[in-house]
């Protein structure tokens, strides 16, 4: 290897030799920059201030915060200043309250709004300013953190206004997480206001959000009564696998054993260990739904596991039970758990008019067009199942949500020779385009896009798509993203639209020529399906579970691929050579589908999960290749919602 880098060396420097022998005028000119100034592109910024705000860019990048506030003083444009002092109210740690308050009050519709909130709730809190300058803070808004409910508690406190001041305190108390430091002070200023039960009802929320908080839960115990002092032991105990577990559990009174979050510890802590069969009696026991929110979610999360290991185990009836009392009115969850028991009730207990009841409160618990076409398709087939009519007019309501997978299949179910996927005429927004073009945060992005800066601007549109409800504004921000040469914020914004009703096709669908190139043996429309889905054309993508690049490959299945293929591999190549990703992510799924015999549902989920586990799924649930399940049944029998 030693021998390798000096000949390079020794090349390169013949090179340069030669090159300069070549050109002898070379030899007399003035010594380059190491790195030439950055061009000016902008047409919103002069010359000066685009230098000066890539220059506090990157200040800010590195943390250098005061340079970031000599850039703001020698910007002119309001908006670049504005950028930069979001940026110290997001990431300085020594933010002032001044600037925090100067930021939240001018700019309350900016990204990250309640994590600067929260930052200057903290200063409020440590350090008071007079009652009426705190209430008047607040102004109409809500406190986002406990120290700020805290603090606004004691500015009612001092006006003498002590009802609004307890319901504030309360709130802080039993709803908030704040530090064991501001724990004890807020409890040493207050404490005489709050009950047994407050004390209570804080470590049953404190308990839930993880062991981080268990120090301060336990400050609680010897403030509560002893029933509660009991059930609270005995779950930090079994949380955290410590001694005595078994004796504190014994010392919970009989009447506050069912409590839901007992049960879910216990249940828990018997999963993790592999050991279902013994966890699953004691989740079926969770009837009433915690208080806490989070506490909800968690009880869920592993309520759905252990529906999903139900169902492997044919333990149907389980399955259905775990996805009852989930507590949930809206929200994914709820989808979750009314869609699951209504598909179980359906499919594995044949209980039609049972499952109907579920997917009729599913549709009117959600507004998105998939889970509205979801809804309407599977009432459709429950109706079908009992012979009723209805079952068309099902079918109808979820296929007029077009380009929808479940609206499609209800479409199928209609007519099969008329179901087809229908491309709409893109959307003509350039009459509102001047307007779109005046909002601070588009301007702010454009001045991001200008300086090349990815990861602001897709921290700005992401922010931008999840306000904007005017899918012509939404066309607009896509288009823009993608006059970068952004694809994934383009489109994340046209999925935003879809989930508004409306299809931007080339936004939405983008067909990059590192994709349209390819040789035709590669089945080009499912490699651009499987690129949009797994990472939104995002070149340099790296997931949690360290898959990379724009197709979202892990190293194993990369570098095994690359050996087939006689093609030279490094880890480094999947985000920095998109071409060399892309043709290896492509044979892979080519590899996929011949395994699979042509199955392009199969294929997506082996990409996606691995072809271990679609085999394993084929012997569990079925093959829809041998007419073992309806191919439709088995995408709903994976456990992974991300592969579904």
């Amino acid at each position: 290897m030693n021998i390798l880098v000096k000949v390079c060396f020794s090349l390169s420097c013949a090179l340069l030799t030669a090159q300069f022998t070549a050109h002898p005028a070379a030899i007399n000119a003035p010594t380059p920059h190491l790195k030439p100034a950055a061009p000016h592109t902008s047409i919103l910024l002069s010359q000066r201030d685009q230098a000066n705000f890539r220059k506090g860019i990157r200040a800010a990048d590195t943390d250098k915060w005061p340079e970031v506030r000599q850039h703001i003083r020698r910007i002119q444009n309001p908006i670049a200043k504005k950028i930069l002092k979001w940026r110290i109210a997001v990431d300085d740690p020594y933010v002032s309250l001044n600037e925090l308050s100067e930021v939240v009050h001018q700019q309350g519709d900016w990204p990250s709004m309640t994590r600067i909130r929260a930052k200057a709730e903290a200063l409020l809190f440590d350090r008071p300013l007079s009652a009426s300058q705190t209430i008047n803070w607040f102004g109409t808004s809500d406190p986002v953190s406990g120290e700020g409910r805290g603090a606004l508690a004691r500015a009612y406190y001092k006006r003498g206004e002590m009802s609004t001041g307890d319901t504030w305190l309360r709130l802080a108390w039993r709803e908030s997480r704040l530090s064991r430091d501001r724990q004890k002070r807020l409890f040493k200023q207050y404490g005489k206001r709050l009950t047994r039960e407050d004390h209570a009802a804080r470590a049953d929320h404190l308990i839930w959000q993880g062991r981080h908080y268990y120090g301060s839960a336990s400050g609680l115990l010897s403030l509560m009564g002893k029933s509660d002092r009991a059930l609270m032991d005995a779950r930090m105990r079994v949380a955290a696998n410590r001694s005595g577990m078994d004796a504190a559990i014994k010392a919970v009174p009989a009447s506050r054993r069912t409590d839901a979050g007992l049960l879910f510890e216990r249940a828990h802590w018997r999963r993790k260990r592999r050991t279902e069969k013994y966890a699953l009696p004691v989740y079926l026991d969770i009837k009433t739904p915690p208080v806490s929110e989070k506490g909800r979610k968690r009880v869920w999360r592993d309520k759905k596991y252990m529906a999903s290991w139900a169902l492997k185990n044919k333990r149907y009836q389980d399955a259905y039970d775990l996805c009852l009392h989930h507590g949930f009115e809206r929200g994914l969850e709820f989808a979750e758990a009314e869609f699951m028991a209504g598909w179980i009730a359906l499919t594995k207990l044949n209980r039609p008019r049972v499952a109907a009841g579920h997917f009729k409160k599913l549709k009117e618990g959600v507004s998105r067009p998939v889970s509205k076409g979801r809804a309407s398709y599977w009432q459709g087939r429950a109706a079908e199942e009992m012979n009723d009519p209805m079952a068309n007019v099902y079918y109808a309501e979820s296929a007029r949500y077009p380009n929808v997978y479940y609206s499609l299949l209800a479409s199928e179910k209609l007519d099969p020779d008329q179901a087809m996927i229908t491309l709409p005429q893109e959307v003509d927004a350039q009459f509102i385009a001047a307007q779109f073009e005046m909002k601070e945060q588009v301007q702010a992005l454009r001045m991001l896009g200008e300086i090349q800066n990815e990861r602001m601007l897709n921290r700005f549109s992401f922010h931008l798509d999840d306000i904007l409800t005017d899918t012509k504004e939404l066309s607009l921000l896509a288009a823009l993203a993608k006059d970068f040469g952004y694809m994934k914020p383009s489109v994340r914004a046209a999925k935003q639209a879809a989930r508004l009703d409306t299809m931007l096709t080339e936004s939405g669908y983008p067909k990059p020529e590192i994709i349209t190139n390819l040789p035709n043996y590669f089945d080009i429309p499912f490699v651009l399906a499987i690129a949009r889905q797994e990472s939104e054309f995002n070149t340099k993508a790296a997931s949690g579970a360290r898959a990379y690049g724009m197709m979202q490959m892990i190293n194993a299945t990369a570098r095994s691929t690359a050996r087939s293929a006689k093609l030279p591999y490094r880890k480094s190549w999947l985000t920095g050579d998109p071409e060399y990703a892309t043709k290896l992510g492509s044979r892979h799924l080519n590899d996929l589908l011949r395994k699979f015999d042509g199955s392009y549902i199969m294929a997506a989920a082996a990409y996606n999960a691995g072809p271990h586990r679609v085999r394993q799924w084929n012997k569990t649930y079925g093959d829809p290749r041998k007419g073992e399940i309806d191919p439709i049944d088995w995408v709903e029998s994976i456990p992974f919602s991300e592969t579904r």
